[in-house]
């Protein structure tokens, strides 16, 4: 029975989604660990061991490892020399690397294929696979994206603003007196002291630029989007986005699933 070990290699953190039984179903469990600070070639084989070693009865020593496939999805280069050496060593493969080269169902009507994210990549694939229609995945990551996938499986473009984390971060690093506030849902949009007023602008104000982004997209291209919500604060915002949604908070993974087997069918 093959394994599927999917990785997602991210600015903030690097999730390891495991598939027991990848050709059956989606169900996947999932570990995640800052990406920050630099993990060498000896890191990442620990990590990987003790993730497998907790998560099945299967050792990083006997030649059960055998049974697993990788695949990778990062947007730091910098990790990922270490990530697939350490790969080689504790499985004696190298993992499959998502990129606009690899098969994956996906046209793409963008005009630097190379230029997107390879998570957004693994976003849209198990978007139209959900949907079956035009979709709008919606990434509340480090950065805050949104990809669009039409009826063809046609990648059409997307948005990118900054996500909610780095906005707060920005607010106190380049003003002198705003304070590094905790990111929670705002009780109201009517902020009555500065970090109530700072959590508003945030939270409701990325979700009023998603829901104005998504209503001018669907005028730009004469078509009606399905929504779908995923990344870190996927559940902080979900409850603020009025148009109908999906939320699936490890839509990465799967989607990193869905290349993996459509790489076998080469």
């Amino acid at each position: 029975m093959k394994h599927l070990l999917s990785v997602d290699i991210g600015n903030s953190t690097i999730g390891f989604g495991l598939f027991a039984e990848p050709f059956k179903n989606d169900r996947v469990i999932i570990k995640k660990i800052p990406s920050r600070p630099v993990k060498s070639i000896k890191t990442f084989k620990r990590i990987i061991s003790d993730f497998i070693k907790q998560e099945t009865n299967l050792s990083p020593r006997t030649s059960t490892l055998s049974s697993f496939d990788v695949i990778l999805s990062s947007v730091v280069p910098s990790l990922d020399r270490p990530f697939i050496a350490a790969v080689k060593d504790l499985f004696g493969k190298r993992p499959l690397v998502v990129s606009h080269r690899l098969k994956t169902g996906l046209v793409f009507d963008i005009m630097r294929p190379q230029e997107i994210g390879n998570d957004r990549l693994a976003n849209a694939v198990a978007g139209i696979h959900y949907f079956k229609k035009p979709v709008a995945v919606i990434d509340f990551g480090t950065a805050t994206t949104i990809t669009v996938v039409g009826q063809q499986q046609n990648l059409m473009g997307g948005a990118i603003l900054p996500g909610l984390e780095l906005m707060k971060k920005a607010l106190y690093s380049e003003t002198a007196k705003l304070p590094l506030i905790c990111l929670s849902k705002p009780l109201m949009v009517l902020g009555k002291n500065t970090s109530s007023a700072i959590t508003s602008g945030i939270v409701f104000g990325t979700a009023g630029a998603i829901e104005a982004l998504i209503k001018a997209m669907e005028k730009e291209i004469g078509v009606k989007l399905k929504l779908l919500l995923t990344g870190g604060h996927a559940e902080l915002m979900a409850p603020l986005i009025k148009k109908e949604h999906l939320l699936i908070p490890d839509l990465t993974f799967k989607g990193l699933r869905f290349i993996y087997l459509e790489h076998l069918t080469k």
